[in-house]
């Protein structure tokens, strides 16, 4: 299985690499990721510059700021990720933050999840947070249920 993942990215300079790096050290390796940099202003454009320069798993779209309107700023820079890709390459989509840290065997996880389930049509993990050095389960989801903010 492959896997697109589009990250949209607004002013991330300081998320941003925690997330690319954890995607770098997954155990499964047949993805793709495109950022979306959605108007920063500060120097997201240049982090994702690094990784694109030095690994072919990463690609970029630059925007111009999208009008802020609730919720459809991110689905913009997402279908623009989206709209960017041949779909017939990819067998799974994926759509983070840009400030999310994941465990090195995630997307391993999820690969198993989606052959060992072909009926699955979406699947989502816990989420932890960290506070005062220790991660801690955010407690607003399940194990039965995609988180939903």
């Amino acid at each position: 299985m492959r896997f697109l993942i589009i990250i949209p990215a607004h002013n991330e300079e300081n998320n941003l690499p925690f997330t690319l790096n954890s995607l770098q050290q997954q155990s499964f390796k047949d993805f793709k990721i495109v950022v979306v940099n959605d108007g920063s202003t500060d120097s997201t454009a240049e982090v994702v510059k690094r990784y694109i320069d030095n690994d072919a798993h990463f690609e970029t779209i630059n925007l111009e700021k999208s009008a802020h309107q609730p919720g459809s700023k991110v689905i913009n820079a997402f279908k623009n990720g989206l709209n960017s890709q041949n779909m017939n390459e990819f067998d799974i989509i994926c759509k983070f933050d840009a400030d999310i840290i994941l465990p090195e065997n995630y997307l391993e996880i999820l690969e198993k999840s989606f052959k060992d389930n072909p009926n699955y049509g979406l699947v989502g993990g816990l989420l932890y947070i960290e506070k005062n050095g220790d991660w801690v389960y955010e407690g607003n989801s399940n194990k039965h249920h995609v988180r939903d903010r």
